[in-house]
């Protein structure tokens, strides 16, 4: 990590702790729990290995000291323990964020949201254009004017933003729009001769500086040629920043996750990050993924990380395609439908060549991480399945763990090939909902996108997996991802995939207990068991008794080591 980069972490880091310190609001209180809490009068889920059901739990400072009935706990408890009524609500372990990044839901605090139904409201250019002149009129001169979300599939003119359109916004400061991929962006004029960006300026290994038919570059960067100038953007000032991680914090509570992850963290965010949560700042826990940078950081001693009850280092995460809904997710067999200016055996690309890949899972798995591997095309699967057996054949370790994250169009070989070596798929149900109609009609055809995060045919196989919203790409709601698991419904009401749905049991313990084991946590987090952390959360209804209506469930109270930092009832009066 550059000098020029960790100075400027320092200030930002510091400026958001004093911030934090003096904000008011609730949330980042950090009060100590009652010596004793007894829960009792609610249905009690606790994921453990039976699932079983209990009555009520004691609780002493930040963790579960017993679980049964309300008279065993009743005479457990000390004369002076605080009782807690559940009122015939249902509470199960808080929800763990199996794959996202934190605190990338408060963009919207930071950035104009781009997003279309049915998460936004955009629904032409012309919208979006709004929206971002909006926000350009409340900037400095020197500003990043920013926006998130924009799908291209999904607005009336349905093609990408140029330079052109962005440079109607400004010419004189920078404009980046990120796709709602994650794995795209558009730069207006200004931001290219600021990256020295040409019409012949090469592409990058793994990405594409995409141009038109007369060779001009249109200002869309895809995969890596936009990593750079996406680091740039959205490290966009203090008080922005301090404004999107205080709506992150709000958004996560409100939804009863209790742990969060930053899925592919820099160098100069680690350290930040974790005194924040370590000092309760942060009231969520907070597994870090760090990148190769930080990976080197600490092996060299140059970082030392912060682990503890609430802070851990976990996977390494590598990037080995993009995504299928922008087109550079790496599949075996050709897109369904391609875009205008691709050939007809378009399948996509992979971030760097097979052998490249092998040789860097190889010395990071010889040197015992955990590797977090992105892959959403089964061609990459295939890849990055390949890589790991040939690690683990040079490199024999046992209970590795390497997760695939997302692996969107494994096939039934690859679970088994999963499940022979020992390797955990993350899945991405929401994508069910929110692109499962143009999964089936534009990029994967009927009977591929029928087998999109395929739960029931993993659980079949013996392999042990997690789902997950990659927020900020979709919203962060565990109820709604449950039931895209659960019912495999898409937001226009289809079916997608009838063969491939899981029980309500089975979701729930992918986002609780599988997802704290998948990060080696399963000791501390993810199930109600003696000897865990008191981390809650409370919801109206049994979910087990409302397999279709699941997301319509409201989140009561959200509990973390013991300590009630989120009350529905509460909140609405601070309102």
């Amino acid at each position: 990590m550059t000098l020029v980069r960790r100075i400027t972490w320092i200030l930002v880091s510091t400026a958001i702790i004093l911030a934090l310190i003096g904000a008011s609001t609730w949330f980042y209180l950090n009060p100590t729990p009652p010596r004793q809490q007894l829960f009792t009068n609610g249905v009690i889920l606790t994921m453990d290995q039976d699932n079983s059901v209990v009555e009520s739990i004691l609780v002493e400072d930040d963790r579960i000291i017993a679980i049964g009935t309300e008279e065993a706990m009743e005479e457990m408890a000390s004369f002076d323990a605080t009782v807690v009524d559940l009122d015939g609500m249902t509470l199960l372990p808080g929800f763990i964020e199996a794959h996202g990044h934190f605190p990338g839901s408060g963009l919207d605090a930071m950035a104009a949201d781009l997003n279309s139904p049915p998460i936004g409201d955009v629904l032409s250019i012309s919208d979006i254009k709004k929206k971002l002149n909006d926000q350009a009129r409340s900037l400095d001169k020197d500003e990043w004017i920013l926006g998130f979300g924009f799908d291209d599939t999904l607005i009336l003119e349905r093609r990408f933003l140029n330079r052109d359109d962005l440079d109607s916004i400004s010419t004189t400061q920078p404009v980046f729009v990120m796709h709602i991929s994650g794995h795209m962006s558009i730069v207006n004029s200004f931001v290219l001769d600021q990256m020295g960006i040409d019409d012949n300026t090469p592409n990058p290994e793994g990405g594409e500086i995409v141009r038109d038919a007369k060779g001009r570059a249109t200002g869309l960067l895809k995969e890596t040629a936009q990593e750079n100038i996406r680091h740039e953007a959205l490290n966009a000032g203090p008080s922005r920043l301090f404004d999107m991680l205080a709506d992150s914090v709000r958004d996560y509570l409100l939804q009863g996750v209790t742990t969060v992850q930053s899925g592919l963290t820099p160098p100069e965010q680690l350290t930040p990050m974790g005194y924040l949560v370590t000092a309760g700042l942060i009231p969520q826990r907070m597994v870090f993924w760090p990148d190769e940078d930080l990976a080197r950081d600490i092996e060299q001693g140059q970082i030392n990380p912060i682990n503890n009850d609430k802070v851990t280092t976990g996977a390494l995460k590598l990037v080995t395609d993009g995504s299928i809904q922008g087109y550079t997710g790496f599949l075996s067999q050709p897109y369904f439908k391609q875009p205008k200016d691709k050939k007809a055996t378009y399948q996509g690309y992979p971030s760097q060549s097979p052998q490249a890949l092998k040789d860097q899972v190889a010395q990071w798995h010889q040197r015992g991480w955990q590797l977090a591997l992105h892959a959403n095309g089964d061609a990459a699967i295939d890849q990055v399945l390949d890589a790991i057996e040939q690690a683990q054949k040079d490199h024999p370790r046992e209970d590795t763990r390497h997760i695939i994250v997302h692996a969107q169009t494994a096939r039934h070989d690859q679970l088994e090939r999963m499940a022979k070596l020992g390797v955990t798929p993350t899945f991405f149900p929401s994508h069910i909902y929110y692109w499962g109609d143009r999964h089936k009609n534009l990029f994967l055809g009927q009977d591929r996108a029928n087998q999109i995060s395929p739960l029931k045919s993993a659980s079949d196989k013996g392999v042990r997996y997690t789902i997950h919203t990659d927020t900020p790409v979709v919203p962060i709601e565990p109820l709604l991802l449950v039931s895209n698991a659960v019912n495999r419904e898409t937001s226009q009401g289809n079916t997608l995939g009838e063969a491939e749905k899981i029980s309500v049991i089975q979701a729930l313990r992918a986002t609780t207990i599988d997802a704290a084991w998948q990060v080696f946590r399963e000791q501390d987090i993810g199930s109600i068991e003696p000897g865990k952390l008191a981390d809650f959360v409370v919801l109206s209804d049994n979910p087990l008794e409302h397999a279709r209506e699941l997301e319509t469930l409201d989140v009561v109270q959200t509990w973390i080591g013991g300590v009630k930092r989120y009350d529905r009832d509460q909140f609405r009066t601070r309102e």
